[in-house]
Order: structure tokens, then C-alpha cells, then sequence
């Protein structure tokens, strides 16, 4: 990492003055900037912080953190920035500050996001940040910050309704870790669960798809950011749907923030429910029609074993009568 960093020096360079050329230009807009290493906690400043603040988001959606490359327009963010918000899961967070070249102040936002109750802590652990960094602006961050939570609490509501309605306790799955806690809040029956597919070992995946055969499972949930191919044969191999979730807003459109994030996650379950149950339907249907129909040619079968006996017997009656 030190040396990539070495590499992106003179590109720093270049970066901080075309951004600083920028700057001057852009109608003396000097809002404070609030660094945030991934979507989940940008969304949530973006949030609480309103017209007051500017987010810089640095790991895009749909990647996983501890896989990516900083840019020179990072290390620029965080050497303007009054606040740094992170998870604790980014290797490459003190090399990004040190080629900043600034003490940034740093608040660490840890621990799941799942279920909703969980974001909820995320939402006040980040408005108390940026009470603490811009003071002047706590009773609006409040304010933000308490209707950020109704609308959490609000989706969480409905889609958890939703997920009784459809009865979905009744539904076995096997669910990829990072989104257990989100699957199993709803109410779905976890049959197994398992880590990043490139740690999966022979053995495990053996015992993956015996359990998911064995349960009869309905869903594979994948997490999207950890890759979905190994979901996707895994659900193919054993005949259940292949459902992929989000752990980061913005990853796929509409889903910008936390509540429209779980409320698109919940929809692809709800909606995979649906389908797995459409078929269950129609294969049940054809398999009465199947049986119907085999018991059908048995007694066909039967009846014309009976005529041809009865014809033959009839035949003997009439040739003997005849040879009198």
C-alpha cells in the first residue's frame, strides 16, 4: 500500500490543484467536508447532515471495503475534511490519513447494520459526530436525524407485515453471513448459513448443498458485494431461488438510502417467495395430473385385459359349441 502510495504523489499533486482551481470557481461554497469510507455511513451523514455538510463517499457501492484501492481524490477529501467517519474494517485508512498529510479528526461507527434497531445506533452514534465537529448545527442535525429514524422505523414496519403475511417462517433458506441478521429478523427459517465464497472450503460447500438438497430449500441469498456466482450454482445445483441482497445504498437503483435499501432487499425475498411457491404449485398440479393420468391407463389397461380375456373365453364357447 506505501508504495502505491509513493506512486500517487505527483497525481495528489495534480488532483488538489484542479480541485482547489474548482473550488474557487464554485461561488465561494465552503461547506465543512465529512469523509465517510462507505455508503452506509454517507448515506446516513448525507442524512442528518443536510444542506450544512458535504460527503465524500470513498468505497463505491457494491464493493467490498477491504478489497479496494484509494484514489488521489480521496487522499484530497481527507486533507480537507473537519470529520473522517469509518467502520473498522478498512486496511488501508491509516496509509489514506498519512498521505493526507493532516490529523483528521476520526470517529469509528462500528458493529452491524442489520437488523433496523441496529441502524437506528448508527443514525445517533453519526448525528452525535457531527454535533461534536460542528456544534452551531446540533438542532439541526436533531431534527434530521429524528425523521431519518421515524422513516427507518416506518419501512421496517411495513415490509415486517409484509413478511408475516407470507408467512415466510415457513421458508427454509440458506443465507450468505452478512445478511443473516437482515434474513432472520423478517422471520425466514435459516437452514444454513456461509462466509465469503473464495474462504469456502471443499468440505463446506459439500455440506452447503447436502443441507440445502436434505431441507428441500426455497431460497440462496447472496450478499452482493461478496460476489454472487457461487449463490447463484449453488441455488441452481439444489433447484431454489436465487435471491442477491445489498448491504450498501446505491448499489442498484432506488435504493439511495437505508429505508429504500432494506425496503428493495425485502422485495426480492417477498417476491422470490412468490415465485418459489408459483412453481411448488404448478409441479404439484402436474404431479396430480401425472398421477390422474397413470391411474387412468392402469385402469384402461385393466379393462381391456378383461375384454380381451372375455373375448377369448367367448371364442372358445363358440368354436366348441360348433365342433358338436
Amino acid at each position: 500500500m506505501k508504495k502505491k502510495l509513493m506512486f500517487m504523489i505527483p497525481l495528489f499533486v495534480v488532483t488538489v490543484l484542479l480541485i482547489s482551481v474548482s473550488t474557487v470557481s464554485s461561488n465561494g461554497d465552503t461547506k465543512p467536508t465529512v469523509v465517510c469510507t462507505t455508503t452506509i455511513l454517507s448515506s446516513f451523514a448525507e442524512q442528518v447532515g443536510g444542506d450544512n455538510i458535504t460527503v465524500h463517499s470513498i468505497v463505491p457501492p457494491g464493493i467490498c471495503p477491504a478489497h479496494y484501492d484509494i484514489t488521489p481524490s480521496d487522499v484530497y477529501a481527507v486533507s480537507t475534511a473537519s470529520l473522517v467517519i469509518y467502520s473498522g474494517f478498512e486496511p488501508w485508512l491509516d496509509d489514506l490519513i498519512e498521505a493526507s498529510g493532516v490529523n483528521v479528526t476520526r470517529v469509528k461507527v462500528s458493529g452491524p447494520w442489520h437488523p433496523y434497531t441496529a441502524a437506528l445506533e448508527y443514525v445517533k452514534k453519526i448525528r452525535d459526530a457531527l454535533n461534536a465537529t460542528l456544534p452551531e448545527y446540533s438542532s439541526y442535525f436533531e431534527e434530521n436525524a429524528q425523521a431519518v429514524c421515524e422513516a427507518i422505523n416506518a419501512t421496517a414496519q411495513a415490509i415486517k407485515e409484509e413478511a408475516d403475511e407470507l408467512n415466510v417462517s415457513q421458508v427454509k433458506v440458506v443465507c450468505m453471513q452478512w445478511q443473516n441478521s437482515f434474513v432472520s429478523w423478517l422471520g425466514f427459517n435459516i437452514t444454513a448459513t456461509y462466509g465469503p465464497p473464495e474462504k469456502l472450503t471443499t468440505s463446506e460447500i459439500l455440506n452447503l448443498t447436502s443441507t440445502a438438497e436434505k431441507e428441500e430449500v426455497a431460497l440462496v441469498i447472496d450478499n452482493l458485494p461478496s460476489g454472487t456466482e457461487f449463490g447463484a450454482k449453488l441455488a441452481a445445483d439444489v433447484g431454489a431461488q436465487h435471491v442477491i441482497l445489498t448491504n450498501f445504498p446505491g448499489a442498484v437503483p432506488d435504493t439511495e438510502n437505508y429505508s429504500r435499501m432494506i425496503e428493495y432487499n425485502a422485495r426480492q425475498l417477498f417476491e422470490a417467495v412468490e415465485r418459489h411457491r408459483l412453481i411448488q404449485g404448478e409441479i404439484s398440479e402436474l404431479t396430480v395430473a401425472l398421477n390422474n393420468t397413470s391411474m387412468q391407463v392402469k385402469i384402461l389397461t385393466a379393462t381391456t385385459i378383461i375384454l380381451l380375456a372375455t373375448t377369448a373365453v367367448e371364442a372358445i364357447v363358440i368354436y366348441r359349441r360348433k365342433s358338436r
